[in-house]
């Protein structure tokens, strides 16, 4: 099978068929939110378009992870001793914090946000020319990966 991004989509079980229950129920507006962008995903996959793929899934990285994070952070300061939630970060240090105190459910991987910045231009150039196929392809598996695990943590 040609590795094409409906392709690569069409095996992501967890964009197709979101189980978010690891969003507290407060969180309905994030839910709501989260899985516009992923019917969109879904769409721009099945059009192949790249950049749009690169976009999105990395908009939902980001508010995956933020309202994850958001939603645990009573379980952080628990562990941690003091802990405050700032919405005002940057995905690389939602990237971060998940990896430091969820590793056990996913690691992230720090290439999400070089990946998630070749919205602009500049960044873009600084790569080979085939980054938004790579990019596409990879950030719509770990998404899908990363749901699968979050699913399976809020069944715990």
């Amino acid at each position: 099978m040609t590795d094409t991004l409906k392709s690569t989509c069409e095996q992501c079980l967890y964009l197709r068929d979101p189980q978010l229950e690891f969003l507290p129920a407060a969180f309905e507006r994030q839910r709501e939110l989260i899985l516009r962008d992923l019917r969109e995903l879904v769409t721009a996959a099945s059009l192949e378009q790249e950049k749009s793929v690169v976009l999105l899934a990395g908009g939902l990285l980001e508010a995956v992870l933020f309202c994850f994070i958001e939603s645990q952070s009573g379980y952080i300061e628990a562990r941690r001793g003091s802990f405050t939630f700032d919405p005002e970060q940057s995905l690389s240090n939602f990237v971060s914090i998940f990896n430091r105190w969820f590793s056990d459910v996913h690691s992230i991987p720090d290439l999400v946000v070089d990946y998630r910045d070749i919205v602009h231009i500049n960044r873009e150039l600084q790569f080979d020319p085939d980054i938004c196929s790579r990019a596409a392809r990879e950030l719509l598996r770990l998404l899908d990966s990363l749901l699968g695990r979050l699913a399976e943590y809020a069944k715990k």
